[in-house]
């Protein structure tokens, strides 16, 4: 496929509309026929577009990681460990707010992404998310090393903060920045209850 910004366009408008249908019918359960009537385009052109629906998916990972990382590098540099860490909350559940059925679908599919996707496009996602959640692991060694948090253990903290914060786009509590900032707060608050030094 040549591509121009209206073919990019295009593109992302199939994906958005892909994710949507992802998350009704799980992506096992969509058929190209079944993308094809939604996009309202004939599967010739559609496949012009996707040569096939584990293109879509990845698509939507890429997606969902590429927004992060957008929201996530707006944190000004050199915040102490637990402002960092608020912002990063921030950051995530802002990305959960934009594009929300990008963000099920990404959380859904994870059980059988491996089987889904090409080796090395797991990997990618892999080395990814790896590279978020080491960045947590590393807020909370600065805080514990620096005394604003107490002694914890920064992967189980580091895990169970992950899993509240993917557990929040499954209840459809975030609806809009404005909420997203507000829920961060309040994760933020919980967990500073735990672990904030009382030195």
């Amino acid at each position: 496929m040549t591509v121009t910004a209206n073919n990019l366009d295009k593109r992302a408008h199939i994906m958005a509309d892909c994710a949507r249908l992802f998350r009704k019918l799980g992506y096992h359960g969509t058929a190209m026929s079944d993308i094809a009537d939604a996009v309202k385009l004939n599967k010739g052109t559609l496949y012009y577009y996707f040569p096939s629906k584990t293109d879509i998916l990845f698509a939507i990972y890429q997606e969902a990681l590429q927004r992060l990382d957008e929201n996530i590098n707006m944190i000004v540099p050199g915040l102490p460990p637990d402002e960092e860490l608020a912002a990063y909350v921030k950051a995530i559940l802002r990305t959960i707010a934009s594009v929300p059925d990008v963000i099920a679908v990404y959380f859904q599919e994870q059980p059988w992404r491996e089987s889904a996707l090409p080796a090395e496009q797991s990997a990618m996602i892999r080395a990814k998310e790896a590279e978020f959640t080491d960045r947590i692991r590393t807020m909370i060694k600065d805080g514990m090393r620096t005394n604003v948090f107490r002694r914890v253990n920064e992967d189980l903290l580091t895990i169970q903060l992950l899993a509240m914060i993917s557990s929040l786009n499954r209840w459809h509590l975030i609806q809009g920045q404005a909420s997203a900032d507000l829920i961060a707060d309040t994760i933020v608050a919980y967990l500073y209850e735990g672990i904030v030094s009382r030195h």
